[in-house]
C-alpha cells in the first residue's frame, strides 16, 4: 500500500511540476512583450522630447532674416509689431557674389552675432583699410575681423556711409528715448567713432510709422 502511495503521490507532483513549467512556458513570452511594449514607449517618449527641442532652438532663431520687397533685398528684423527693415542691399560687391546672396549672408551675421550675445551696437571703423560696419557688445570695443558685419562703399566715410545705410534721416538719432526701462540715443560717439544702438533703433523706426521699413504680422 505504501508503494500504490508513492507511485501516487509521484505521478501527482510530475502532473504539478508539468503544469507549473507549461504554465511559465506562457508567462515568459508575455513578460517579454510587456518589457518590450516598455522599451519601446520609453523610446517613442524620447524621440518626440528630442523633436520638441528642436523645433524650439529652430523658432528662436528667426530674429533677423534676408526678405525681397517691391524687388529690394533687406536685411529685417523681427520683432513683437512684425518685421522692421534696418538696411537695404543695393551693392554689389563682385560678380561672384551677388545682391541676394550677399544679403542672406548679412543676416547670416546679424544672427550668429546675435546668438552669440555680441550684437547690441553697431559700430564703424576700417579694418583692412576699408571702411565697415561691425557688431559690439559695448560702445568701447572697435571693428575687427572677427565681427564684421559688412563692408562699406569703398573710400567713404564710416559714419556718413553708415548713417546712408541704415537710413538714419528723420530718426531724430540725438534724442534720447526709453527703451526696455532704460534710456539710450541711436547715434554714440565714442573715440571718433560712431555707434547705432540696436533696440533704438528699431524703437525709433517702429514710431516713424514708415511703412516700407515695416511688414506686419
Amino acid at each position: 500500500q505504501q508503494s500504490s502511495f508513492n507511485n501516487v503521490l509521484y505521478a501527482k507532483s510530475k502532473t504539478t511540476l508539468k503544469f507549473i513549467l507549461n504554465s511559465r512556458v506562457q508567462i515568459l513570452p508575455f513578460t517579454m512583450k510587456i518589457n518590450l511594449l516598455i522599451k519601446t514607449i520609453a523610446s517613442i517618449a524620447i524621440s518626440t522630447t528630442t523633436l520638441n527641442v528642436s523645433s524650439e532652438v529652430v523658432a528662436s532663431s528667426n530674429k533677423y532674416s534676408c526678405q525681397a520687397v517691391n524687388g529690394v533685398y533687406s536685411v529685417y528684423s523681427q520683432t513683437e509689431r512684425g518685421n522692421i527693415g534696418l538696411l537695404k542691399i543695393t551693392r554689389d560687391v563682385s560678380q561672384d557674389w551677388s545682391i541676394p546672396d550677399r544679403c542672406q549672408e548679412i543676416a547670416q551675421r546679424f544672427q550668429r552675432f546675435y546668438d552669440n550675445g555680441i550684437l547690441r551696437k553697431l559700430g564703424t571703423g576700417r579694418v583692412n583699410q576699408e571702411p565697415v560696419l561691425c557688431a559690439t557688445a559695448q560702445e568701447s570695443e572697435s571693428c575687427n575681423t572677427e565681427n564684421v558685419l559688412l563692408t562699406l562703399p569703398p573710400d567713404s566715410d564710416p559714419i556718413e556711409a553708415a548713417r546712408m545705410l541704415l537710413d538714419t534721416r528723420g530718426l531724430a538719432s540725438g534724442r534720447v528715448i526709453e527703451v526696455n526701462g532704460k534710456e539710450g540715443k541711436l547715434e554714440n560717439y565714442v573715440d571718433g567713432r560712431t555707434y547705432y544702438d540696436l533696440e533704438v533703433l528699431e524703437q525709433l523706426i517702429l514710431e516713424s510709422g514708415n511703412s516700407d521699413r515695416l511688414i506686419n504680422n
